[in-house]
């Protein structure tokens, strides 16, 4: 779903750990509010909403937190390289897809793309 033009100009290679930014990402809310970078890309999709080139606006942000899936509904697929980072989160069959992308700007990790498909 993430296309070669959607990533950063500025995309290097970050010098902080994924897991450690990950883990303060999605239980500090203002630092989540600083590693955002808005306005941010994505796609939003709903019953009511078919956006694919959505913007998310920094007035209108929900936290992202770590919360429990149940592996009988959820799968994860997390992946981390030195210039990339993707966190996906779907229901198989169904409509639920969930995707976070993060790129180092400045050595440090950003979202800088996020897919929300609830149907």
């Amino acid at each position: 779903m993430l296309g070669a033009s959607c990533r950063s100009a500025k995309v290097g290679t970050a010098k902080e750990d994924f897991s450690n930014f990950y883990q303060q990402f999605l239980t500090d809310s203002s630092f989540q509010m600083q590693r955002v970078q808005f306005p941010l890309p994505g796609q939003k999709i709903t019953a009511e909403v078919q956006d694919t080139a959505y913007q998310w606006a920094e007035d209108d942000w929900i936290m992202l937190k770590e919360f429990e899936l149940d592996p009988t509904q959820f799968e994860r697929n997390l992946q981390v390289t030195d210039t990339l980072a993707t966190d996906e989160i779907y229901t198989p069959g169904a409509g639920f897809y969930f995707k976070m992308v993060f790129e180092p700007i400045k050595r440090k990790w950003y979202l800088v793309y996020l897919v929300d498909q609830g149907l």
